[in-house]
C-alpha cells in the first residue's frame, strides 16, 4: 500500500500537468475547413498509405493524414489560410501542390496522381532539437542525419528496431554480447547504445522528443521501443549540443504514429525458425479535431541457443487534438519483455555446437508504463510553443546462473562456532586441503553467512559453491518536461529558424541485488540453495548485497539559431547548459552514500554552402558531454571490481566526459534519364576528455569496474548512396572508424588469459591501441527488383571487419575475425490490401561471431573436456527463414 500512495503522490502532479495541456488544446470554437480528396497512381489505381501533408507560415508542424484503402484522405479543422500540400509515397516520386487557398466553412477538392520514382526519396524534412514540431529542411543542416521511414521499416520484417537499423546504414554495427535480438550492443561511429550496464553509453535517444536513456546507466532498452508504432526514425551525427547528456556521438529519435497520421487497421502475422511467431495489428481513426491510435505486438521465440526463449509484448495508445493552431495529444506506450541472452561461450565449446551456452540462465525482465502528453501551439504566424511532460516506469529484474569461487575455509580462520565445512570467499587452497596440509591462509578469504536473516554460516551440506544465482532489481521512476519556443521569420535580410528551450528530467531510482550460493550442475545451470551470500562480520553491508536509493536530477538550457546569411549560404549556432545531480544513498549502510554534480555548457558552429541545386558542402564544430551515471559512480574501485550489474562497492570520483567533434562533407542528388542517385560523404573527428570505460577483471567474466581512461578518439569516413536505374532500386553504405585510445594506461591483467601482462599484473595500453568491440569497416548494400507490380525481391550483404577482444586493450592478441551475410526479402501483393512477404537471414549459413571477450575459463566443460582457450564469443545466428502475411485496410 505504501508503494501505491507513492506511486499516486507521483502521478497527480503529472496527470494534472496533461489535463492543463489538453484544456490548453481546446481554444474558443473558430470556423475551420476541410481539404479532401483521392490519390492514384498513374494507371489510374487508387494509392492507399500516401502521405498528405499541409503546411502554411502559421504552424510550426504540417497537418497530416494518410489514404485509407480507397485511397482517399481528409484533412479536417485546418484554419483559412494559403498551404502548401505534400503528396508522398516509398517508391513513388512525390508532388507538390503550391498556394492552395482554403476559406472558411468550405470544403476544398485536390485530387493527385503519383508516378513511379525514379529514386527512393529521402525524407526531406528532419527535427533538429528533440521536440516534434521543430522540423527543418535536411539540406540546411551542417551535419550527417540518417533517416528511416515506416514503410521501410515494415518491409524489412527484422524482428528488433536496432537490427533494422545495422542492416541498413553503414556506420552502424550491431554487436551481440548477449545474443538476443532486443538485447543488442548498437555501436554508431564507434559510440554505443546498449541494454548493458558496462559499456560507455554515448548515444542521446529519444522517443517522440522524451530522453529515454534509463537514468540508472544511461542505457537503451531495444525491447521496450515499439517499432511497429514508430512512424519515422533519425539518426543525428556528431555531438550535437541540443540533444543534451550522452550525445557524444549522435542522438537517436523515434516519432511515433498517431491517429491524424496513420488511418486504417492495419495487421500483420509472421512466424518460422526458432519456433518464432509475432502477431502485430494496429488501428487509426480521426473525426474532426480528434484522432485515436492504438496498437499491439506479440513476439514469442524459444531461440536457436540452448535456453534461449524470448517473449516481447508491447502496445500503444497515442489520443490526439488538432484545431485551428493547436496540435495535441497524449501517448501511452506499455511493453512487458522477458529476455533469455544467455551471452558469449568459449570458442572451443562452440567449436562442437554452435547453440550451446556457458552458464544459464540469463534472463532479463522488464515492464514499462510510459505515459506522455505533447502540445504544439502556432501562437503567431512567425511564433510556435511546443512542450512535452511526461511519467516513465521501468520494473526491471536480472536473474543470471553463473560460476562462482567460494571455497572450503581454512581451518585457522574459522570463527568460534563455524562448521569444518563452512564455505568462504576466493578460490580453493589446494582442494580444501586445511593448514596443517599446506594451505596458504591468506587464500581462504571470509566464511560465508545467509543473508536472509538467518545469519547461519552456509557450508558445503547446503551448496558445492562453484555456482551462484546473481539477482538484480531495479525501479526506475523518472518524469519531467520540456519547453520551447520556436520562431521564424527574417532579420536584417537574412531568414532565422531561432530556438530557445528548457529541460527538466528527473529520477528516483531503487536498485538491490544479492548472490544465492549454489551448485553448478553438468549442465552448466545452478541449482540453488536458497541461501543468500553474505561475508560473516559484515553482512548484509557487503560486496554481494546492495540497496540503493538514487535520485537524479538533469537540467538544460538550449539554444539554436539557423540564419541563412546568403540564398546558398546558412549558418547554424548552438548551444546548451547541462546540469547533473546525482544523489545515491545507501540503505544498507554508508560506504555507497554520494552527492554528485556536473556542469557545463556545449556550443556548436556550423555552416552548409549549396555549391548548386544538386549539391552542398557542410562542417560543424560541436561539442557534448556525458556525466557519470549511479551504477558508474559506485563502481570506480579496481581494488573490488564489481559483477556488473550486481555489485556495487565505494567509490573514487568520476569526471564527466566531454566530446569535442568536427564533421565536414559532401552531399546532393542526380537525376538523368536512365534513374537518380542520392548521395553523400563525410569525415568527422570526435575527442573524448575524460572517456568512462569499464575495465574488465581478468579473473572471471562479468566483472570489472569503471574508470576516467583519459582521451580517446574516433575519425572517420562515412559514405552513403542510392539510386534507382528504371525499376531497380539499390544502395550502399560505407563507415570507417578507427576508434583508438589517446592516453597511455596501464590495466590489470591476467597472464593466464593474455601473455602481454606483466610480471607484477599490469597490461600496458599505448595511445594509438584501437578500442574494444568496434569493427574498423562496416559495410551494407542492397537490390531491390521489382520482377512485377505485385512481385518484389530483394538481397542485401551486411560486412564488417575484425574487432579487438575485450581484454585486450593493448591490442597484443590475434583479434575477432570479421564476417559477411548475406539476407534475402521478398513480398508478393495479393490485392492492395494484402501482402505475402518472406524473409531469410544469412543466406549461406555462414557462421560467424559478433562479440568477444578474454576470460580465465575454470569450469570444466563435458563436451570439450580439456578446453583451456581464454576467448570467449558470441555466435550470430544460423540461417533463418520466416514468412507471413500483411493486411491493410
Amino acid at each position: 500500500m505504501a508503494y501505491l500512495r507513492s506511486r499516486s503522490t507521483t502521478l497527480l502532479p503529472l496527470l494534472t500537468a496533461l489535463c492543463l495541456i489538453l484544456a490548453m488544446a481546446v481554444p474558443a470554437r473558430a470556423q475551420t475547413s476541410t481539404l479532401q480528396g483521392e490519390v492514384r497512381d498513374s494507371q489510374g489505381e487508387a494509392l492507399p498509405g500516401v502521405t498528405v501533408a499541409a503546411t502554411s507560415a502559421a504552424r510550426a508542424a504540417p497537418i497530416m493524414a494518410t489514404t485509407d484503402a480507397s485511397g482517399r484522405y481528409q484533412l479536417d479543422s485546418l484554419p483559412p489560410g494559403s498551404y502548401d500540400v505534400r503528396f508522398s509515397l516509398e517508391g513513388f516520386q512525390a508532388i507538390r501542390e503550391l498556394g492552395v487557398s482554403v476559406q472558411n466553412g468550405f470544403a476544398v477538392n485536390l485530387d493527385a496522381e503519383l508516378g513511379l520514382a525514379r529514386l527512393t526519396e529521402r525524407v526531406e524534412v528532419v527535427g533538429f532539437t528533440p521536440l516534434l514540431g521543430t522540423e527543418i529542411d535536411r539540406d540546411l543542416i551542417p551535419a550527417t542525419v540518417l533517416v528511416l521511414g515506416a514503410a521501410e521499416l515494415r518491409g524489412r520484417g527484422a524482428a528488433s528496431f536496432a537490427d533494422a537499423l545495422g542492416e541498413r546504414l553503414g556506420s552502424v554495427s550491431i554487436e551481440g554480447a548477449t545474443t538476443n535480438l532486443f538485447q543488442p550492443t548498437l555501436r554508431f561511429r564507434g559510440f554505443t547504445a546498449s541494454p548493458l550496464l558496462g559499456l560507455p553509453q554515448g548515444i542521446a535517444v529519444y522517443q517522440n522528443g522524451v530522453r529515454i536513456n534509463e537514468p540508472f546507466g544511461d542505457t537503451v532498452q531495444f525491447d521496450l521501443m515499439p517499432q511497429f508504432a514508430v512512424s519515422q526514425t533519425q539518426l543525428s551525427a556528431g555531438a550535437d549540443p541540443t540533444y543534451g547528456l550522452n550525445a557524444l556521438g549522435g542522438a537517436l529519435g523515434l516519432s511515433l504514429k498517431n491517429g491524424f497520421d496513420f488511418t486504417g487497421f492495419a495487421a500483420e502475422i509472421s512466424g518460422g525458425s526458432f519456433d518464432r511467431l509475432v502477431g502485430t495489428a494496429e488501428y487509426g481513426v480521426n473525426n474532426g479535431p480528434w484522432a485515436l491510435y492504438v496498437g499491439a505486438t506479440r513476439f514469442d521465440e524459444e531461440g536457436w541457443r540452448v535456453q534461449s526463449p524470448s517473449e516481447v509484448t508491447q502496445a500503444v495508445a497515442d489520443v490526439g487534438y488538432r484545431k485551428d493552431r493547436v496540435d495535441a495529444g497524449v501517448t501511452f506506450t506499455y511493453a512487458d519483455t522477458r529476455m533469455n541472452g544467455n551471452g558469449a561461450a568459449p570458442i572451443e565449446l562452440l567449436e562442437v555446437d554452435r547453440s550451446a551456452v556457458f552458464t544459464y540462465p540469463d534472463t532479463t525482465e522488464n515492464q514499462l508504463a510510459f505515459l506522455q502528453g505533447r502540445f504544439d501551439l502556432a501562437a503567431t504566424d512567425a511564433w510556435s510553443v511546443q512542450a512535452t511532460a511526461y511519467y516513465r516506469d521501468l520494473d526491471r529484474q536480472t536473474l543470471n546462473g553463473d560460476e562462482a569461487e567460494f571455497s572450503v575455509c581454512d581451518d585457522d580462520l574459522l570463527p568460534a562456532g563455524a562448521p569444518a565445512n563452512t564455505l568462504c570467499q576466493g578460490a580453493d587452497d589446494d582442494e580444501g586441503a586445511d593448514d596443517d596440509e599446506g594451505g596458504d591462509d591468506e587464500t581462504a578469504g571470509t566464511p560465508l553467512v545467509d543473508a536472509n536473516n538467518t545469519g547461519r554460516f552456509i557450508t558445503t551440506d547446503d551448496a558445492a559453491g562453484d555456482g551462484a544465482f546473481n539477482r538484480t532489481s531495479t525501479r526506475a521512476k523518472g518524469y519531467g518536461a520540456t519547453v520551447q519556443a520556436t520562431g521564424r521569420g527574417t532579420v536584417g535580410g537574412s531568414d532565422h529558424i531561432l530556438v530557445l528551450g528548457a529541460s527538466a528530467d528527473l529520477a528516483d531510482i531503487d536498485f538491490s541485488s544479492n548472490s544465492e550460493v549454489g551448485t553448478l550442475t553438468d549442465e552448466r545451470t545452478v541449482s540453488g540453495s536458497g541461501l543468500r551470500a553474505g561475508l560473516f562480520g559484515q553482512a548484509p553491508d557487503d560486496l554481494f548485497n546492495t540497496s540503493i536509493d538514487s535520485e537524479n536530477q538533469y537540467y538544460g538550457l538550449y539554444v539554436s539559431d539557423t540564419m541563412s546569411l546568403t540564398p546558398r549560404t546558412h549558418l547554424t549556432l548552438s548551444g546548451r547548459f547541462n546540469h547533473a545531480r546525482i544523489e545515491i544513498i545507501d540503505r544498507l549502510g554508508v560506504s555507497l552514500n554520494g552527492d554528485h554534480s556536473f556542469s557545463r555548457f556545449n556550443p556548436a558552429a556550423g555552416l552548409v554552402y549549396q555549391l548548386s541545386d544538386a549539391a552542398s558542402l557542410f562542417g560543424r564544430y560541436s561539442e557534448s558531454n556525458r556525466a557519470p551515471t549511479a551504477a558508474e559512480l559506485s563502481c570506480a574501485d579496481p581494488e573490488e571490481p564489481c559483477r556488473v550489474p550486481n555489485a556495487f562497492i565505494s567509490d573514487p570520483p568520476l569526471e564527466q566526459a566531454v566530446a569535442r567533434s568536427i564533421e565536414g562533407g559532401v552531399r546532393g542528388r542526380w537525376t538523368g534519364a536512365p534513374g537518380n542517385l542520392d548521395w553523400s560523404a563525410s569525415f568527422y573527428r570526435t575527442r573524448i576528455d575524460d572517456d568512462i570505460l569499464f575495465i574488465a577483471s581478468p579473473e572471471l567474466i562479468g566483472t570489472g569496474y569503471f574508470q576516467n581512461a583519459g582521451d580517446t578518439q574516433r575519425v572517420g569516413l562515412d559514405l552513403d548512396l542510392r539510386g534507382q536505374i528504371n525499376r531497380v532500386g539499390w544502395y550502399l553504405g560505407y563507415g570507417l572508424v578507427e576508434a583508438t585510445f589517446e592516453s597511455p594506461l596501464e590495466l590489470p591483467g591476467n597472464d593466464e588469459v593474455n601473455d602481454a601482462t606483466t610480471g607484477n599484473g599490469a597490461l600496458a595500453v599505448q595511445p594509438g591501441d584501437r578500442l574494444v568491440g568496434i569493427p574498423r569497416h562496416s559495410v551494407k548494400a542492397g537490390i531491390g527488383v521489382p520482377l512485377t507490380r505485385a512481385f518484389d525481391i530483394a538481397v542485401e550483404a551486411v560486412a564488417a571487419s575484425n574487432r579487438i577482444f575485450l581484454g585486450d586493450e593493448g591490442n597484443d592478441q590475434l583479434p575477432l575475425d570479421g564476417y559477411g551475410a548475406i539476407n534475402l526479402r521478398s513480398a508478393y501483393r495479393l490485392t492492395p490490401e494484402v501482402e505475402l512477404f518472406v524473409r531469410v537471414d544469412n543466406l549461406f549459413d555462414a557462421e560467424y561471431e559478433t562479440f568477444g571477450a578474454l576470460a580465465e575459463l575454470e569450469v570444466e566443460l563435458e563436451e570439450v573436456p580439456n578446453a583451456e582457450d581464454p576467448r570467449f564469443v558470441g555466435p550470430a545466428a544460423p540461417r533463418s527463414g520466416f514468412a507471413g502475411v500483411r493486411l491493410r485496410f
